[in-house]
């Protein structure tokens, strides 16, 4: 196991695990840590503190094209250590800012600079035959969920007793550490990337018309919309109902965990019950349930605000993605001709990616003009609505 461990540290797939560990990581500590910085250090508003979130995915989604068209012209390796010395500067900032405004400028760099993922899994694709391909992709989804897994607790348990500023220098160092890594260790020859003219249909058109493409974009978005109408102002809410009149790093602690135990639930739920279940219930009826389980969760903590029925319900949101989300993107891949289906993911990503900005707009506006347990009862109906949607999916042929 340690000779493993040391050709696995040797190989290219350590430092980008490393990339999009630390890329992710950066993200996942401001999910308990940021809303309440933002309140406490800079008096701001539930509007002003999604509208972080909302800068920083409306940033990458316009950014991550133009990174990718880069990588191919100069390399994936420059590309790659220039995106993660903005995730570097972003953390930086986030620690040192002054004031509200330098956490916009900072969340706007990394946005325009957090292309790393999808740079690193064309690396992968460069560097690895078909045989190892999967391994490299597996290698970046351990990364990914080991960071969500491990961010929140972090930079909850770090943020309660050494303040909300730490997080993000701790971050800021393990990604100056990474930018290292990249730099000794990546190869800088590469292969040439493949060319993308065949995997980009001639007409859009064509290709938005398939059976069931349209609905299932749709899907994609209206998914991104209730997560992220929720998301954001998950710790806001902990601290204005489920745990109103306590300290700050009690709120700060319990986040973490109930963030962490539902990112346990994802994981094992991709880990264990995605493959039995896709054999047992097929994509369409995954998706059903792994909706139908969020909408449920989101419902049961509006109605029910309390600790108890939080803690049955944390893990529903991850279990119901974890179930879901794979079975969505299997369908649109199952929807398109095989030499589309790369641009019908790109299509699919772009969905989700203007649903995370109306989602998490829409988060914080609901929150402080209605009422907190409000984005819960929309995310709820959100699901409800789009369970109804999905009744409408095709079952894919054997």
């Amino acid at each position: 196991m340690l000779i493993h461990l040391k050709q696995f540290i040797r190989s290219p797939f350590f430092p980008i695990f490393m990339i999009v560990f630390v890329d992710v990581l950066g993200f996942a500590i401001t999910i308990p840590v940021l809303p309440l910085y933002v309140q406490d250090e800079f008096g701001g508003t539930a509007v002003q503190i999604t509208a972080l979130t909302t800068f920083y995915f409306a940033t990458q989604l316009i950014a991550m094209p133009g990174l990718g068209r880069l990588s191919d012209r100069v390399g994936r390796r420059p590309v790659l250590i220039i995106s993660q010395f903005g995730t570097f500067l972003a953390l930086l900032l986030s620690a040192l800012a002054p004031s509200l405004i330098y956490l916009y400028a900072a969340r706007i760099i990394d946005g325009l600079t957090g292309g790393n993922i999808s740079v690193a899994q064309a690396y992968l694709s460069d560097v690895t035959d078909k045989h190892n391909r999967t391994k490299g992709m597996g290698i970046i989804n351990a990364a990914f969920s080991s960071s969500l897994l491990i961010g929140p607790a972090f930079g909850s348990l770090v943020a309660a007793r050494f303040g909300p500023r730490l997080p993000f220098a701790a971050a800021a160092a393990l990604s100056l550490l990474t930018i290292l890594l990249s730099y000794t260790l990546l190869p800088k020859a590469q292969k040439s990337a493949p060319s993308t003219g065949q995997a980009r249909p001639k007409n859009l058109k064509a290709l938005l018309l398939l059976p069931g493409m349209l609905l299932l974009l749709a899907l994609a978005l209206g998914d991104r919309i209730a997560f992220l109408t929720f998301q954001p102002t998950w710790v806001l809410w902990m601290e204005h109902i489920l745990f109103a009149g306590r300290d700050l790093a009690t709120v700060q602690r319990a986040a973490g965990w109930l963030l962490t135990l539902t990112g346990a639930a994802g994981i094992i739920t991709q880990i264990a019950l995605v493959g039995p279940l896709t054999k047992k219930l097929g994509e369409k009826w995954m998706i059903i349930v792994g909706t139908g389980m969020r909408a449920f969760a989101w419902g049961m903590m509006a109605l029910f605000p309390f600790l108890a029925p939080t803690l049955l319900a944390a893990p529903l949101i991850g279990m119901g993605g974890g179930i879901g989300l794979p079975a969505l993107t299997a369908l649109i891949t199952y929807a398109a001709p095989p030499e589309q289906q790369g641009y019908a993911i790109g299509l699919m990503q772009a969905s989700k990616g203007i649903g995370r900005i109306i989602g998490s707009t829409m988060g914080g506006v609901v929150f402080q003009y209605i009422a907190p347990s409000a984005t819960l009862t929309t995310s709820a109906l959100i699901s409800a609505t789009l369970l109804v949607v999905m009744l409408r999916l095709p079952k894919r042929e054997a």
